[in-house]
């Protein structure tokens, strides 16, 4: 069949201009992929740089804490405006801003750049942060930047574009593809936009297969093969999910109540407010002896999966430092360090639950907590499952999740990612005053 110049079919997919837009969108997915897989080369690279340092001198990794923060907050300040926070909440400002110069600024190429190179120092300098939200923040600022060669349609430009972007970084972070889609709609989107489904799941898929391609297909914590048989383990699971969903709800209000009035130390004395939490954060790493340094993911990991005993204060270690650096609004995520601590609380209340598998356990802890600081249950134990093929445990995940959901709201009624996005987009504001930057 010859398809007629005018037809849909034609002008769609196979003209000039289609093929054109088709192509700078799977370069703009591409790069999103090789983004995320870069910073996690640099969070695996500075893992090792952190065990070599301990190795020279135990003094030198808290001195660069100290240095690092005031470094990166002067930096951001001077050069990279609009850096801060852990670049999830900027997503979502970006979507509540109509297209033009505030959003132009909020996701530009100066902004790319300026939050991959801050968080390499974050995370070379130990602080406790994750890398996904700069990597969702990246894939938002790579397909809204593509529009520019590209063309694409008003509504994709308005929201698709920014959403496919943010699931990709999800995805390519953790080689999650269907929590990458879920995040985006459940918590960056907060609603199913069926016009904007497919350029979302295929832009995800393109991220992944870039990963794919550097790391293989894996999962990121390893395969898991618990579940749950007894009657008796599934009435745990409603009272982890309530009592750890509230303590991920404090952690988020707690941040929120602190924010604003940290913007305002920050706004009057900048060199010591930076300097103030980056000793808090250097004094937190001598204590822990160096328990607090990274992302958390190795100690998540080793905890899950290999049993490892940890301190049992290593939860607050990581969860102190972790809320530092988001207080400080240093580029940088809380995905890792919150499955951490929730990982490092389930090795904890293992031994009182002697009639459960420990694993099972810790993945109902984990994502309790997780579920409680982010608000975004779907998300929250989807990812767990992909992480760790756990299908058995997808039900009891799930319960879990949902209860750490509500459990959360009773402290924490506004969302922690949404709570951000407003404090951000009040400082866009002109009519505003500038707080300090945040997270």
């Amino acid at each position: 069949m010859i398809l007629s110049k005018n037809s849909p079919l034609r002008q769609g997919l196979f003209s000039w201009r289609a093929l054109r837009r088709h192509s700078i969108w799977i370069l703009a997915a591409s790069a999103t992929g090789a983004v995320a897989a870069l910073f996690r080369y640099i969070d695996d690279w500075s893992v090792q740089f952190s065990q070599w340092l301990a190795n020279v001198s135990p003094w030198i990794q808290p001195a660069m804490l100290f240095f690092g923060m005031i470094l990166i907050c002067q930096l951001r300040d001077r050069f990279f405006r609009g850096t801060d926070g852990t670049g999830i909440p900027q997503a979502i400002a970006a979507l509540k801003i109509e297209d033009g110069p505030a959003r132009d600024h909020v996701l530009s190429w100066r902004i790319l750049v300026g939050k991959g190179l801050l968080l390499s120092i974050g995370l070379f300098a130990g602080m406790t942060i994750g890398r996904e939200g700069p990597s969702v923040h990246a894939g938002a600022c790579f397909m809204y930047l593509s529009n520019r060669w590209g063309n694409f349609q008003s509504w994709l430009v308005q929201r698709g574009l920014i959403l496919a972007g943010g699931a990709a970084g999800i995805a390519a972070a953790f080689n999650t593809p269907i929590a990458g889609v879920v995040f985006a709609l459940e918590e960056i989107g907060r609603s199913f936009e069926k016009q904007n489904a497919g350029t979302i799941v295929r832009t995800v898929l393109v991220a992944c297969v870039v990963c794919m391609g550097l790391f293989g297909d894996y999962l990121f914590y390893g395969k898991l093969e618990t579940r749950l048989e007894q009657p008796l383990e599934w009435l745990v699971v409603p009272v982890l999910g309530v009592v750890f969903g509230l303590l991920g709800g404090l952690f988020a209000q707690s941040l929120l109540l602190t924010t604003r009035p940290y913007g305002r130390f920050y706004r009057r004395r900048p060199l010591l407010a930076a300097a103030s939490l980056g000793a808090a954060m250097a004094l937190l790493a001598i204590i822990s002896d160096g328990f607090s340094y990274g992302s958390g993911y190795p100690h998540a990991q080793a905890i899950l999966m290999e049993g490892t005993e940890v301190p049992t204060w290593g939860f607050g270690a990581i969860a102190l430092g972790n809320w530092i650096a988001l207080l400080s609004g240093i580029p940088g995520g809380l995905f890792d360090p919150s499955l951490a601590t929730g990982a490092a609380l389930g090795q904890i209340t293992a031994p009182f639950l002697e009639f459960m598998d420990p694993q099972a356990v810790i993945l109902l802890c984990m994502v309790s907590y997780f579920s409680g600081v982010v608000q975004s249950p779907i998300t929250a134990f989807v990812i767990l499952v992909e992480m760790t093929d756990a299908r058995f445990m997808t039900l009891p995940l799930a319960i879990a999740a949902m209860l750490a959901f509500e459990a959360s709201r009773w402290v924490c009624p506004t969302s922690l990612y949404e709570g951000l996005a407003e404090n951000f987009m009040a400082r866009l504001r002109p009519t505003e005053n500038k707080d300090s930057p945040s997270t």
